[in-house]
């Protein structure tokens, strides 16, 4: 039985630096990229629900007594995907991971935004019912 040398576990060594060295930068941008698509999905999910809350006529349609409603009920079911201990959802309050929810009562309507880690905007959605428009940043050309 032959035995393992210096000089093979230092190849050996080398090897498994570089391979990470290659794979490291990869593996990250596919978590961000991963987790900015849930950010995405979360104001889409918003944005469906702000709408629905609109459109129904038993209640009214105040903005700001929407959007808190709304971040409230889907805090209960939707995590974070960037910070776990911040919520998904704010009303005016900018965190990491959140989609920040801002109510104009005087124009009756609802911005919707997130930011990335590097503080740029990966989603803004104006919603003026029974209309919407949202921008949501490529996140897989990234880099």
């Amino acid at each position: 039985m032959k035995k393992i040398t210096f000089i093979e576990i230092f190849v050996i060594a080398i090897v498994l630096i570089f391979l990470t060295i290659y794979l490291y930068p990869k593996v990250t941008l596919l978590k961000e990229q991963k987790e900015y698509g849930r950010i995405q999905t979360n104001a889409a999910m918003m944005t469906s629900k702000v709408l629905a809350e609109f459109s129904d006529n038993t209640k009214k349609h105040v903005p700001s007594e929407i959007a808190k409603s709304l971040t409230e009920e889907l805090n209960k079911l939707v995590k974070n995907p960037i910070e776990k201990k911040n919520p998904a959802y704010s009303v005016n309050n900018e965190c990491l991971g959140c989609v920040v929810l801002t109510a104009d009562d005087k124009v009756k309507s609802i911005i919707l935004t997130a930011k990335d880690k590097n503080n740029q905007l990966i989603v803004r959605t104006v919603i003026q019912p029974p209309s919407f428009v949202t921008f949501n940043k490529d996140i897989k050309n990234e880099r």
